[in-house]
């Protein structure tokens, strides 16, 4: 059994309960920790850490048993049956510099220019399934001028010479921006100051009909 620790960049939804990633505080890669029942997704009892699930920029720690060997997702690891600890939010201007050092580098995640990746490609093994990237022209919305199927809410931002649509799963954007008229916003129509820094946690989700879709499961504002 080894222990992670963690800056958790990501809790987002996943088949009705939760999909949670951060950056080991160990080595700077993208970790996913993952239930060794069912589809991997976390209960709340699972990743509970002082009476709620992590939250965005959280220091956390936990053990596991190593990866799930999931060739689509290998930032995996299946968590151990023990208490998560919590050490308490990061320092944000810390957190910040850690965090733009992994935005950094180009994901592989993003080589690919569609908004999915197919079953049998992901079958033969991806270098990433997450990612930390800053945005340009970052918005919100949902409908047509989003790009988006009904119900769906998306970020929408130009990143590698290229523009996203993307499906929002984070708990507190996802609402807020199904809240708002169809359309496309910005971060004063979901009742937020525009941030100094931006960054969206990027994820590759669980394969549906086929396909592993691209998604944002975390947005995080600096400043």
């Amino acid at each position: 059994m080894s222990r992670e620790r963690i800056l958790v960049v990501a809790n987002s939804r996943k088949t009705g309960r939760r999909c949670v990633a951060g950056v080991s505080l160990f080595d700077g890669r993208l970790v996913r920790p993952v239930s060794p029942h069912g589809s991997g997704a976390l209960s709340d009892r699972e990743c509970r850490v002082d009476g709620h699930t992590p939250r965005l920029l959280d220091v956390v720690s936990f053990a596991h048993c190593g990866p799930d060997g999931d060739p689509a997702q290998p930032e995996n690891v299946v968590i151990a049956d023990a208490p998560w600890k919590l050490e308490g939010p990061a320092n944000r201007s810390h957190a910040l510099a850690l965090l733009l050092e992994v935005a950094a580098t180009k994901s592989p995640l993003f080589v690919n220019r569609g908004r999915a990746v197919p079953e049998t490609v992901a079958a033969e093994g991806l270098d990433a399934s997450l990612a930390l990237i800053e945005p340009a022209h970052l918005r919100f919305g949902h409908g047509s001028q989003a790009r988006a199927h009904a119900g769906s809410p998306r970020a929408l931002f130009r990143y590698g010479r290229q523009d996203w649509s993307l499906p929002v799963t984070d708990f507190d954007f996802g609402p807020r921006i199904l809240r708002m008229p169809e359309g496309v916003h910005g971060w004063e129509d979901l009742g937020f100051d525009k941030p100094d820094r931006a960054l969206l946690t990027a994820s590759l989700g669980t394969a549906h009909e086929g396909w592993h879709h691209k998604l944002v499961a975390a947005v995080l504002r600096f400043g």
